[in-house]
């Protein structure tokens, strides 16, 4: 993780957010369980090696609740991802955050390995939500490893 900086977001990053949203995620808006959300208009985490980006996570601050809308690590298996989680632990602790909190599909193994290695517990599961969520925005019917994309898995951490 050499000169690597992490940093918070800024209002000149947001054309930078959705050039990433558009390549990695299908643009903007996504998705989560109806409600729409804007990367490129919440705050966030990056993850820089020179001028480019190898991680990022945006959140949305609710109560004393902080969800974790996107998070995406380039750079696989360095420890990118854990410092972005431990940054944003750090925030949300500062903001009064009581938990932290995100929703994922059923075929996204390597996330549900990743947050509950650091901590993270399911807490729900949303069968067959996608068929909804397909109503608004287009998704993929087939996931990671072949994986019919059906449910929806909420995780959290408390802090």
């Amino acid at each position: 993780m050499q000169n690597i900086i992490f940093r918070e977001t800024t209002s000149d990053d947001s054309s930078q957010t959705l050039i990433k949203m558009k390549k990695h995620w299908g643009g903007e808006p996504l998705v989560i369980r109806t409600k729409n959300y804007y990367p490129s208009k919440l705050n966030g985490i990056i993850a820089q090696l020179n001028d480019t980006w190898v991680g990022f996570l945006f959140y949305d601050l609710q109560g004393d609740d902080c969800e974790i809308v996107v998070f995406e690590v380039f750079e696989k298996f360095k420890g990118i991802g854990t410092q972005i989680i431990a940054r944003l632990k750090e925030i949300a602790k500062n903001k009064q955050c009581k938990r932290i909190y995100l929703m994922t599909h059923n075929d996204n193994l390597d996330a549900l390995r990743f947050y509950q290695t650091r901590g993270f517990h399911i807490c729900g599961i949303h069968l067959n939500s996608m068929e909804f969520t397909r109503k608004i925005k287009p998704c993929p019917e087939i996931g990671d490893y072949g994986i019919p994309i059906r449910d929806e898995i909420d995780l959290e951490i408390l802090l």
